[in-house]
């Protein structure tokens, strides 16, 4: 999942001063629409709740005709969507991108992971929210997209299962518990506007996960010592 959100629409690379700019072109313009689109929705959604948002708004905040949105998207219910899919899908390959450049145990995988999906939704706290707590209420398509997000992490947390005696007896559905109270943590941060306070509440939470497969001993001094040791790399 996320990056949410080095690659989020708008979010332009910087460029060297000397560097010439970049030449227009129908589809770079086209790119370039669809950027500022998604990043209006979901700055309103994120602001203003996703029944108060209208086309009318969505297009002013992103100095388009309402002709160009909607040759881009339907409606604001499909144009939300595609701002949730660009999110995930973006989170997902940056994370996927740390987890080969630095090989790691099992456990040291899963604190990469959550610190980096933590830092990423504390990064853009408005478009988190528009993404985590305004999405999923949408309608069916709006949620099963965030189901399918939460169980991405199902299979790294399954892998735990090895380094516990008695893995096999854990029950069925335990990582797909464990993935949804990551998601939980982050939408209750978020609602009350404390996003930034989620990097630093990481160290409950990863010995929660880490503990149902290892020894409490051992998954609290991971938790604790894995954040500290990370944060720098990671802001």
């Amino acid at each position: 999942m996320l990056m949410f959100m080095r690659a989020l629409p708008g979010r332009e690379l910087r460029s060297s001063p000397n560097s010439p700019p970049a030449p227009v072109t129908r589809l770079s313009a086209h790119a370039d629409q669809r950027r500022r689109i998604l990043r209006a929705v979901g700055e309103l959604v994120g602001e203003r709740g996703y029944g108060d948002v209208t086309v009318e708004l969505i297009v002013k905040r992103a100095r388009v005709s309402f002709k160009t949105f909607y040759k881009h998207y339907p409606g604001k219910e499909e144009c939300l969507l595609a701002l949730c899919e660009s999110a995930y899908d973006s989170s997902e390959a940056t994370i996927r991108e740390r987890l080969d450049a630095e090989p790691a145990s099992w456990a040291e995988q899963v604190v990469l992971v959550l610190t980096a999906l933590f830092e990423l939704i504390a990064a853009e706290p408005v478009i988190s929210r528009a993404v985590v707590v305004e999405s999923p209420m949408v309608g069916p398509a709006h949620r099963q997209r965030y189901e399918q997000a939460t169980r991405e992490l199902v299979p790294l947390f399954r892998a735990g299962r090895e380094f516990n005696a008695r893995g096999d007896e854990l029950p069925e559905t335990i990582e797909e518990t464990l993935a949804g109270s990551v998601f939980w943590s982050a939408y209750q941060r978020l609602i009350v506007g404390e996003a930034e306070q989620l990097p630093a509440s990481l160290p409950v939470l990863l010995e929660l996960i880490l503990r149902t497969y290892l020894r409490q001993e051992e998954a609290s001094r991971i938790a604790r010592a894995g954040v500290d040791d990370r944060r720098p790399a990671l802001v």
